[in-house]
């Protein structure tokens, strides 16, 4: 049995009961994918995958008692992750779908949150496959244009993810097509983002400090440009320093969350 779910939830969005008795599921015959001090996550294997139930990530994050007396003072991290792929998904961008958002509090002090997702069979997020030493360099290339191209969908679209990397880019079999996995600061500008916004973003996912070569973000930005001039040069992507690039990504998370650009859960509106 998987310890560490705490005993009450309470649902923001999602049935109340199927988030209940998945939890009690997952707690006692789940399996154990992640347990650290601040993040639980467990998935969930259904009997009637082919029938079309999927199977479901478990994802506790847990507020340590010494950040509990600030914590109340913003949006669970379950709340905020939730509300952004949801989004997404309004703006057919691909991403993985929210079965469910609960919270645990004790009195006004936020002690975990809970975000449930459906998996994405085959998936495998694009910095375990571009570590793979095996990788062909034709289906390497392919998947770094696959993430500038998903990129630039994004930032079209209006959205600035603030923490853009390649571990949250799933490829999906059976043709590598891309897949959102978290963007919990991620950020609606209801317009195609700001330049130098989409810069930080590119930055943080094949930066200096990202795993990707001066080769992979060289094809990821001609990718992501589609011959048009991008958003910052490959050698300035390059020499960014990561306080540099905290000090943007920061500054612009700010500006964001301060002029309306905050993205907020909403329930589904009913069918008419």
């Amino acid at each position: 049995m998987i310890s560490g779910f705490p005993p009450y939830l309470e649902t923001i969005f999602g049935e109340h009961s199927e988030l209940q008795s998945g939890m009690s599921e997952a707690s006692t015959s789940g399996e154990l994918v992640k347990d650290e001090e601040e993040t639980l996550l467990v998935r969930t294997y259904s009997p009637t995958v082919s029938a079309g139930e999927p199977h479901r990530w478990w994802k506790l994050y847990r507020v340590p008692l010494r950040r509990r007396g600030f914590a109340w003072l913003g949006r669970s991290r379950a709340r905020r992750e939730g509300a952004a792929l949801r989004r997404l998904a309004e703006l057919d961008l691909p991403s993985v779908q929210v079965h469910g958002v609960a919270e645990h509090r004790c009195g006004p002090l936020l002690c975990s949150s809970l975000l449930v997702t459906n998996d994405c069979a085959g998936g495998a997020d694009l910095r375990i496959l571009l570590r793979q030493k095996e990788l062909a360099p034709a289906r390497r290339k392919k998947l770094l244009e696959m993430a500038g191209r998903a990129a630039r969908r994004l930032h079209d679209a209006g959205i600035v993810h603030f923490r853009m990397q390649l571990r949250n880019v799933l490829a999906l079999a059976p043709d590598d097509s891309p897949c959102w996995l978290d963007a919990p600061y991620a950020c609606d500008f209801r317009s195609p983002a700001p330049k130098w916004l989409r810069a930080v973003d590119l930055v943080d996912l094949v930066g200096a400090e990202s795993i990707a070569t001066v080769e992979d973000a060289g094809t990821v930005l001609i990718a992501y440009a589609d011959g048009v001039p991008p958003p910052i040069s490959l050698e300035r992507l390059r020499a960014r320093t990561p306080f540099a690039q905290k000090l943007r990504r920061i500054g612009g998370y700010v500006f964001a969350i301060n002029s309306g650009r905050r993205i907020r859960l909403t329930p589904p509106q009913p069918a008419t």
